[in-house]
C-alpha cells in the first residue's frame, strides 16, 4: 500500500510537471504568436499616416478664432496653418497699400477690426492640386476660421454665386441689409468697395468687435 502509494504520488508528480511543461510551451508559442503579429500590424500603419492623422488633428485644432488673442496673434494662427498645408501664407496689407500696387492674391487687407479679401482674385474652373486650387481652399479656411466652420462654408458658396452671376442670400442662411449679409447666428460679413472705385472687398469681421 504504501509502494502504491509512492508510485502513485510518482506518476501524479510526472503529469503535473508534463502538465506545467505544457502550459510553459503555449504560453511560449503565443509570445512568439504575438511577436510576429505586432510589427506586421505597426508596419500596417505607416510613420507618414501617424504623422499625417497628427498634422490634421493640430490644423483642425489651430483653425478657430482665440478670442482671448488679439487680431494680429489669430492671422498668425491661420497662416502657420496654411503654411503647413499649403506651402503658402497670406501676407497682411492695408486697404492704402493694397490699391496702390496690383491686385494679386494670397492677401488679406486689414481695415481697423475686419479683414477684407479681394473679390477680383477668387478662382473659376481650377483644377485640383493647382495653385488655384490652394488659393481657394486658403480662401475657404480663411472665412471658417473668422466666421465659424458653418457660416464660413455659407459665405465661400454664396460669394462664388454672386460672383459668377448672382445668388439668393436668404438659401445659404443671409438676410440681405445694405451692402451687408447677416447670418442666421447675427454674425455679419460686407461686400464694399474700395477707395479706388474699382475694387470689391468682402470684410469679415471677428465676432469679438
Amino acid at each position: 500500500m504504501k509502494k502504491h502509494s509512492k508510485k502513485s504520488s510518482v506518476i501524479i508528480l510526472v503529469m503535473v510537471l508534463a502538465f506545467n511543461l505544457l502550459a510553459c510551451n503555449k504560453n511560449n508559442n503565443l509570445k512568439v504568436a504575438n511577436a510576429e503579429i505586432t510589427p506586421s500590424i505597426t508596419e500596417s500603419t505607416s510613420n507618414n499616416d501617424l504623422l499625417k492623422i497628427e498634422s490634421d488633428m493640430n490644423l483642425a485644432s489651430a483653425l478657430s478664432y482665440d478670442k482671448s488673442k488679439n487680431l494680429t496673434e489669430n492671422i498668425d494662427i491661420l497662416n502657420k496653418s496654411l503654411e503647413k498645408r499649403y506651402g503658402k501664407s497670406l501676407s497682411i496689407s492695408t486697404m492704402e497699400d493694397y490699391e496702390k500696387a496690383s491686385q494679386t492674391d494670397w492677401v488679406l487687407v486689414l481695415d481697423n477690426n475686419r479683414i477684407g479679401i479681394d473679390t477680383a482674385t477668387w478662382k473659376f474652373g481650377y483644377d485640383s492640386h493647382s495653385d488655384e486650387n490652394k488659393y481657394m481652399e486658403a480662401i475657404l479656411s480663411t472665412f471658417t476660421f473668422f466666421c465659424g466652420e458653418e457660416m464660413g462654408n455659407s459665405l465661400w458658396k454664396l460669394t462664388g454665386d454672386l460672383l459668377d452671376g448672382g445668388a439668393d442670400e436668404t438659401i445659404y442662411g443671409f438676410v440681405h441689409n445694405g451692402s451687408q449679409i447677416v447670418y442666421k447666428n447675427g454674425n455679419v460679413a460686407a461686400y464694399e468697395v474700395g477707395n479706388n472705385k474699382s475694387t470689391m472687398y468682402i470684410w469679415l469681421t471677428p465676432s469679438e468687435y
